[in-house]
């Protein structure tokens, strides 16, 4: 904050010889913020002015981040060619697969009692079964060509129909009917099909975990450079209105010093140096 002992006349103003120069002016200035309200508004005023002035180097610094951070994004998106295909974020679209996956829950738990364990192991193969499923959807997601996505999709059409049997065998156990018990086993083979292909089409819509995080910040880099802009914008307009006020106070003393009009504009005007300066 600027002491009013320190304010000294800018070297640009000229008086046109009126008699009194930039040392006149220099006193009346200190005269003027001899009132205690005065001195405090022209001390707020620079310090305000010191706040807009970091706050515009903070918004452009953090805007250029930003802009930085959105360009790192895309690069990554598109190194990975998911700029085209891929909308979801990574947490929407894994928490859309383990739903469906947790859906099978039920399904998944009639084969594993097929190997008439206890309450524990049977709810464990459950697990077991239903972890296999989700680690099928992402490797039919990550294997996206080649001899590893055909091993893949072999491997978890074999598991399916495998669970189907279980069900099968299980359902015809205990209820003693076969032909009930395989258009069961059928139909909730096709139920686990269809949320296992549910599964593999989000994840097949979903973004990479680096680039959702990529993303991520720069979106809040963003947000934090538009809630930094709207300070400064309500900053800069009360710093305007202040500084009106202040240089009418200033034309108040300038009418009871001078008498000429040429004299109160070179005082006005050395008011406004002294608060941009």
């Amino acid at each position: 904050m600027e002491s009013i002992e320190r304010i000294a006349p800018p070297p640009q103003l000229e008086l046109n010889g009126d008699g009194a120069g930039a040392d006149g002016f220099l006193t009346l200035m200190r005269d003027f913020l001899g009132k205690p309200r005065i001195a405090r508004d022209f001390q707020d005023l620079k310090a305000d002015s010191q706040r807009l002035h970091a706050l515009g180097e903070d918004v452009d610094r953090l805007s250029s981040k930003a802009a930085e951070a959105e360009l790192d994004a895309g690069r990554m998106a598109r190194a990975g060619d998911e700029h085209r295909h891929h909308r979801l974020g990574f947490r929407v679209g894994v928490f859309l697969a383990s739903l469906f996956v947790v859906l099978d829950t039920l399904p998944a738990n009639l084969a594993a009692q097929t190997f008439g364990l206890d309450v524990l192991p049977t709810w464990g193969i459950t697990a077991v079964i239903v972890g296999a499923l989700a680690a099928g959807m992402w490797a039919v997601t990550h294997y996206k060509r080649g001899w590893g996505r055909a091993v893949t999709i072999g491997a978890l059409s074999l598991g399916l129909v495998s669970i189907g049997a279980l069900r099968y065998w299980f359902l015809w156990i205990t209820a003693g009917d076969a032909l009930s018990a395989i258009l069961e086993a059928i139909a909730l083979t096709v139920f686990t099909t269809m949320m296992v292909w549910l599964g593999v089409l989000v994840l097949s819509f979903t973004k990479s975990r680096h680039v959702s995080v990529s993303e991520r910040a720069a979106k809040r880099l963003r947000k934090k450079t538009e809630r930094m802009s709207a300070q400064e914008v309500e900053l800069s307009r009360r710093l305007d209105a202040a500084k009106s006020e202040f240089l009418a106070d200033a034309q108040l003393f300038s009418f009871r010093a001078f008498q000429s009009d040429a004299r109160r504009n070179q005082f006005l005007d050395y008011v406004r140096a002294e608060l941009d300066r």
